[in-house]
């Protein structure tokens, strides 16, 4: 275990100095980017009058690029390492209201550990309310770097509180836009489906190209509205743009789906 943790830290301190982008920047193809924020500009226009609001599974220097974009971010990380480091990449936004929870789980759904806040001296001139919630995967963490390494998928039991984090924790409260760049892509967009506001409320997936079992929940969840296919990012990119089909779709458990078009994956539970 300790030589395991070892190898652990070492490959996670050089994925960091390989990804780690000014928060200027999100880690995607600049087309995928403009993408994204044609429709959060759109949407913005139309409802001047309005809070926007948006969540993203998986914190990154996109945390920092699109919630310049919206009133309300949230972001949901699984590492706990990682959001350690957002702390470090929070300290450059000193125009911005940023608090980093980590969370836990109890019988009551989640509690805060402690919570990190950005000291800024200028809080008359914030531009954005960011929240992130450091939400742990549940599985054994050899198991779950196994099937990364393996290029299998992750499955709802590795990270059912990740998966379920914002269905408990903001139960009543819909979002105009979500973006899923995180881990169990495929689960976290059926999670979501009941916390979307209404039937125009968008949701983005990155890494389209690459992950062919990401394409199930168009065929029964959502439709594709709009799409960048096309990027010169490392590990194919693309990038899709998601309505759900109705506005039914998304009330049984995860456990409970009525698949219409396929059998269940055998990695979805």
């Amino acid at each position: 275990m300790f030589i395991y943790n070892f190898i652990k830290r070492i490959c996670f301190d050089i994925y960091l100095i390989f990804t780690r982008l000014p928060p200027t920047q999100a880690w995607m193809d600049p087309r995928e980017q403009a993408l994204m924020v044609k429709y959060m500009q759109e949407y913005k226009r139309k409802r001047s009058n309005q809070k926007i609001t948006m969540v993203e599974y998986g914190a990154g220097s996109s945390t920092f690029f699109f919630s310049s974009y919206v009133d309300h971010y949230i972001s949901i990380e699984h590492s706990p390492d990682y959001c350690r480091e957002l702390e470090r990449m929070a300290a450059s936004q000193p125009h911005r209201s940023i608090k980093i929870y980590y969370m836990e789980r109890n019988s009551s759904g989640f509690s805060i550990k402690h919570c990190f806040e950005q000291d800024s001296s200028l809080k008359s001139n914030i531009t954005s309310h960011i929240d992130i919630y450091c939400i742990p995967r549940n599985a054994y963490s050899f198991q779950a770097y196994r099937l990364w390494a393996t290029g299998k998928r992750s499955t709802y039991t590795m990270y059912r509180d990740y998966v379920d984090f914002l269905s408990i924790y903001f139960r009543e409260k819909k979002f105009d836009f979500i973006f899923l760049d995180g881990r169990a892509r495929p689960q976290v967009a059926y999670a979501v489906l009941k916390q979307l506001n209404g039937l125009n409320a968008k949701v983005f997936i990155h890494d389209w190209n690459q992950r062919k079992e990401y394409h199930i929940i168009v065929k029964e969840f959502y439709n594709i509205i709009d799409q960048q296919m096309e990027s010169n990012q490392v590990g194919g990119g693309g990038l899709v743009v998601l309505e759900k089909k109705s506005e039914d779709i998304g009330k049984d458990n995860i456990n409970d789906i009525q698949w219409k078009y396929e059998k269940e994956p055998n990695w979805w539970i």
